[in-house]
């Protein structure tokens, strides 16, 4: 057994029993000061051990030994309060509890949680979705909850910042909001998604009916060898996802810059002396004051020779950057909302024009064109369950509209309903529709990949020019 402890524990153990251990000269303070600063202080400076403490026993003892730790060095006191240990136990449960959400924040099954208001909680499964049958007590309770959650990725929600997106842990994200912007009688609004890549495996998309072995490996084969992909869908859809299976596949030597605004891909891996073995540098946008914005982050990322750069989401005018990155020598993965394959190159069209420029509307769509050849559209269909739709190759732009081929697509034949006539089970299957364009195939070919490896997807043209 490890019997070695910090003096802060031995602080907190000896206290522990103790009703007189605080220096009755210091200026007491309410307890809501201290906990406000305290918060402050260590979502600032330890926001990883305060995120821990949801997976980790271990990560309560460090989380107790840093409450302890600035307890002492800023000299706090609390009216009413003498015994330190106690004090840090308050401090400790007020800081890292969430309620009724910890359960469920702990379990490996669940995908989201939204809160609608204190008293409406609806929890996400791979397969269904439970409206839970507890409420916070009130509606401040909830509040104090959305907040506490914020600050576990270093974002405060206050009155002068009443939304926002943070992270809970890396893979863990959250959107939310409080008052004013949310009805006092609700308390606070979030949503908490849960991105897991260990659980995001090939077998796993296979099995699940999400994607064939053809489709992924079609994809992985693209990224890998200097072939733009985005990902298109909606919210929910499994786009991030997806894109972090995508990127797992890729060599260890090659060098990859992410651009998030919440942090949620996890691409680093370690060996066993804690060493980053691969080439992967992960940014993050930021807030008010003094914003970092994707475009920032872009120009610099292209200063850092990028093999393969992820815009984790494209949302607005960085879009002209990114198709411009995507068209000088640069890969590119990124996601963006869109509701089939062919339309989202309308709506990358649609953020680029927001930035301004003096292209016509189809020089600069087939210049997105060349930019993205691949396009993925993935869907949640009403069984809960996410298929990638269609996946497409766009090879030009024909009076203002995008052409291209249909290489995958997944065909839905009837649905399965239950007594009340909902949708429990949409059957259907994955087609491969047709092969990649002579240009694509070599391009692939002049990158590295195998012959035999190309003809797995090309036409009977590349494949005679083989033999």
């Amino acid at each position: 057994m490890n019997n070695r402890f910090t003096i802060n524990e031995l602080i907190y153990k000896a206290n522990k029993h103790r009703t007189d251990s605080r220096d009755s000269g210091l200026e007491a303070q309410d307890y809501s000061e201290i906990l406000d600063k305290l918060q402050r202080i260590i979502s600032k400076n330890h926001s990883t051990e305060l995120a821990q403490v949801l997976y980790s026993e271990e990560a309560e003892a460090k989380l107790k030994n840093l409450i302890m730790q600035y307890l002492n060095s800023e000299r706090m006191v609390v009216k009413g309060i003498q015994n330190i240990s106690e004090l840090v136990d308050m401090v400790y449960n007020d800081m890292a509890g969430m309620g009724i959400l910890s359960e469920y924040l702990k379990d490996s099954e669940v995908e989201e949680i939204n809160v609608n208001a204190y008293n409406g909680v609806w929890v996400l499964y791979k397969d269904k979705k439970v409206r839970l049958p507890v409420s916070f007590s009130n509606p401040e309770a909830c509040s104090n909850i959305a907040k506490k959650m914020s600050r576990f990725g270093n974002v405060i929600l206050d009155g002068s910042k009443p939304i926002g997106d943070s992270y809970i842990s890396k893979g863990i994200r959250m959107s939310g909001a409080i008052v004013p912007c949310v009805d006092p009688d609700a308390g606070a609004i979030a949503s908490i998604r849960k991105q897991k890549p260990s659980y995001i495996t090939r077998e796993n998309l296979i099995n699940w009916g999400t994607a064939t072995a053809d489709e992924l490996d079609f994809l992985t084969l693209c990224v890998n060898n200097g072939i733009s992909v985005a990902i298109g869908g909606a919210t929910g859809s499994g786009k991030t996802s997806d894109m972090g299976y995508i990127l797992s596949c890729i060599s260890n030597d090659t060098r990859i810059v992410t651009i998030e605004d919440t942090r949620e891909l996890t691409l680093a891996r370690y060996d066993e002396n804690g060493v980053m073995v691969n080439d992967v540098i992960h940014l993050l946008t930021k807030e008010e004051p003094n914003p970092i914005t994707m475009l920032d982050l872009l120009k610099l990322s292209l200063r850092l020779h990028p093999k393969i750069l992820v815009p984790a989401e494209m949302r607005g005018k960085e879009a002209l950057t990114v198709q411009e990155a995507g068209r000088t020598g640069h890969t590119i993965v990124s996601t963006l909302h869109a509701n089939s394959a062919r339309t989202a190159y309308e709506r990358i069209l649609t953020m680029c024009l927001e930035a301004g420029t003096s292209l016509t509307e189809e020089r600069l769509l087939k210049n997105i064109v060349e930019a993205f050849p691949i396009m993925v559209f993935k869907m949640q269909l009403p069984d809960n369950s996410r298929k990638y739709m269609e996946i497409f190759e766009a090879t030009g732009v024909k009076s203002g509209e995008v052409v291209g081929n249909t290489l995958f697509k997944f065909d839905v034949d009837h649905y399965e309903k239950d007594e009340d006539e909902r949708i429990k089970k949409v059957v259907g299957s994955h087609k491969r529709i047709g092969h990649i364009s002579q240009a694509l195939a070599n391009n692939l070919l002049i990158n590295g990949v195998e012959r035999k490896e190309i003809c797995r997807f090309a036409g009977s043209e590349f494949k005679s020019k083989g033999k």
